[in-house]
């Protein structure tokens, strides 16, 4: 059956993966720090025409390597340069991430466990939220999840035509975030050879690893070593050094704290129904002898929970690539567990759901009223209130046994809750950001420069970099130049907030969400 015969499902799950990880796209303003600078990155290496030398506001940017650079870049040529264009390969990867991960599953569990795992993974707003950030993620996800099903595919089947496919798809992984691609799969494969005692010369050599490794460095090495010759070796210890070995040995911008976190961030990333992964995961870590596709779904979750746990950087987006995994654990107990009449303390994960559901309006319409910026939209919030009832009457839907019935009403309440998020309160709320407030309060021919440093987002969403300088005497220097000039800031020190009192404020805004203030000057013409 051809994939675009529309009478085949795949077709329509495709079709409905892709609305849902793209709709809203274009309709927010790109303003988190991550986005706002991967995609400027992406806009420059266009500008300017050199693909190996990825910069941030004209200052080499050695965060990331290229693959969603390229891919951005083609959607800026396809679409101009706007959130839009940055924004379209990153649902394209997240569809092609949850359709990949239906194949797998059918062709291991069955058709029924990969039907519920498609929904779970729907269902999960903060999952697929990721699909419509312009970030490396999208596309690590798509090559990490790749590579554990062909990992666990070839040990099941021995077809060395899947094998291949995953040593191309870690040359990739390389290429998008480093050699993460390489050492997680090699930690996950490892424990679960060990546990299942198969971790034998004989076994290692099936993997062909030798081959596999030179296919992965063709894949990744040039781009990196053309990258080491045009940077003169920044980009090289910038990223190997830095945001490779010190984001795992030290905290970095703030982002550590207990392995608790990362236990949250991995429940919040797959709620609603991640509440239930406790009492999956020991179960199918039971499966060892009956069922190797989901035994090694179960190990690779928890081996890579556990890596992030003891990491000393700690991000939501880390863990994100095993969450196909994890929806496919889930999918199974959903399927086998709870329709069982002796299953136990079924009403416990309810509980907490009933409970997390309330909260999500009444948090976020606090939240709101706590952002001065945004206290105006907190009305926003009570658009939430049908996410306690739909939960509620799913509950009563499954006490009644009507279990199906109750998935589904879980399952369209929270992809309802993504469609608003992403169609209309993040569109509401962006409207209050810096840059929005620059582009009305500002005329766009005054020339602007900036002091000390400025909110990333102001050079993707205004297509050019900014002059950045030091002291008030180079300011000074500059509205000699361009007396209708503005300077802009978001420092935080005082004394540097201070030292331009002897300009005219034009206006002053909070980041979203983040610790610092958008301030905007013009020279005292009264002096």
């Amino acid at each position: 059956m051809k994939f675009f015969d529309l009478k085949n499902p795949l077709w329509w799950m495709f079709l409905l993966a892709f609305v849902l990880c793209l709709f809203g796209s274009g309709s927010s303003i790109i303003y988190i720090l991550d986005e706002a600078k991967n995609s400027e990155a992406a806009r420059e290496m266009l500008q300017y025409g050199n693909v190996f030398r990825p910069t941030f506001n004209d200052v080499i940017r050695t965060d990331k390597p290229p693959f969603h650079y390229f891919f951005m870049m083609i959607g800026y040529k396809l679409f101009g340069v706007n959130a839009f264009g940055a924004r379209l390969f990153s649902a394209l990867f997240g569809t092609l991430t949850i359709l990949m991960t239906f194949i797998f599953t059918q062709k291991h569990l069955g058709d029924k466990i990969a039907k519920i795992t498609f929904w779970i993974l729907l269902s999960s707003f903060y999952f697929i939220q990721e699909f419509h950030l312009a970030v490396p993620d999208p596309y690590l996800i798509f090559w990490m999840s790749l590579i554990f099903f062909c990992y666990i595919d070839f040990f099941i089947s021995k077809n060395v035509k899947i094998l291949w496919l995953l040593y191309f798809s870690m040359g990739f992984g390389v290429l998008t975030k480093g050699p993460v691609a390489i050492a997680l799969p090699t930690l996950v494969a490892f424990v679960h050879l060990i546990l299942v005692k198969q971790f034998t010369f004989k076994q290692i050599l099936s993997f062909k690893p030798f081959l596999g490794l030179i296919l992965v460095l063709l894949i990744s090495v040039p781009w990196f070593y053309l990258a080491h010759i045009e940077t003169q070796g920044v980009f090289t210890e910038g990223f190997f050094l830095k945001h490779n070995v010190a984001r795992f040995q030290d905290k970095m911008e703030g982002h550590g704290g207990s392995f608790l976190i990362t236990i949250g961030f991995v429940l919040l990333g797959m709620l609603p129904f991640s509440l239930w992964i406790f009492r999956a995961l020991f179960l199918a870590l039971k499966q060892k002898g009956q069922n190797k596709f989901l035994f090694f779904c179960s190990v690779a979750v928890v081996v890579f929970v556990t890596f992030f746990a003891i990491s000393a950087t700690k991000l939501p987006n880390y863990t994100m690539p095993c969450y196909p995994l994890i929806a496919i654990v889930l999918a199974w107990f959903f399927n086998e567990v709870l329709n069982a009449k002796s299953f136990k303390g079924k009403y416990i994960e309810w509980a907490f759901l009933i409970l997390i559901a309330i909260a999500l309006p009444v948090a976020g319409y606090i939240g709101l009223s706590l952002e001065s910026s945004l206290e105006s939209k907190k009305w926003i919030a009570l658009l939430l209130v049908f996410i306690p009832i739909g939960v509620v009457v799913a509950f009563y839907c499954f006490i009644k046994k009507n279990f199906v019935i109750s998935f589904k009403i879980i399952s369209s309440i929270f992809i309802g809750f993504s469609l608003l998020l992403f169609g209309f309160v993040f569109p509401q709320l962006t409207k209050e950001s810096p840059v929005e407030k620059f582009k009305e309060s500002i005329a766009s021919h005054r020339p602007v420069i900036v002091y000390k440093r400025m909110d990333a987002a102001f050079p993707i969403n205004f297509n050019r970099t900014y002059k950045i300088v030091d002291t008030v005497e180079e300011i000074e220097t500059f509205f000699k130049e361009f007396p209708n000039g503005v300077v802009m800031t978001n420092t935080r020190n005082k004394d540097e907030i201070n030292e331009l009192s002897i300009f005219n404020q034009l206006f002053s805004q909070k980041s979203l969400f983040e610790n610092h203030t958008t301030r905007v000057y013009e020279k005292d013409q009264s002096k």
